[in-house]
């Protein structure tokens, strides 16, 4: 499942360009627009801190679904909510953190990775053949919670990055 959704966010992000300044990223629901700064989120968001986040990192976290992911809609992100589907955040490697943390979340719901198919992925064939043929519901049973319970900033450029996260699931209020 966090394979899965770690895949998402890497095909929702654009390719590489070497030597180019940052870009303003489309999010699943709007455009890239000219009108962007460098650096700047689709929607606003600043470039912020680029360094690569750490152990302790101060953050607020709410539940998606039964999955705790952190938020930050006027800093690191997400700018953008539309059900559970969250989008548009910070170019920085803590923005693509958050974007991680959160499409794990939703990958966790009823019918998650389709959402995140349908929402996030590139137009593609394997999107298509994904979505003509979804797999049966995997989301988690509704008395299992689950968050972010490590990370790793593996590589990071303003137009890609590769987060590696290990989930922390507690089942039917075992703990």
């Amino acid at each position: 499942m966090v394979l899965a959704a770690l895949g998402l966010v890497y095909l929702a992000l654009p390719s590489p360009s070497a030597g180019q300044a940052p870009a303003a990223a489309p999010s699943a629901t709007a455009t890239a627009t000219a009108t962007a700064q460098a650096g700047q989120s689709a929607c606003g968001l600043p470039a912020g801190d680029q360094r690569y986040p750490s152990v302790g990192l101060p953050t607020k976290w709410e539940l998606l679904g039964r999955s705790a992911v952190p938020t930050d809609p006027k800093g690191i992100g997400p700018g953008k909510t539309d059900g559970n589907v969250r989008t548009c955040y910070q170019h920085s490697p803590t923005g693509a953190l958050y974007a991680a943390a959160n499409a794990f979340g939703a990958s966790a719901l009823p019918n998650g990775q389709t959402i995140l198919f349908k929402s996030l992925a590139a137009n593609s064939p394997m999107r298509d053949r994904y979505l003509a043929t979804p797999p049966a519901d995997g989301s988690m049973d509704s008395s299992t919670t689950a968050q972010i319970g490590g990370f790793k900033v593996v590589s990071y450029t303003p137009d890609s990055a590769t987060i590696g996260t290990v989930g922390k699931t507690v089942c039917g209020g075992l703990a």
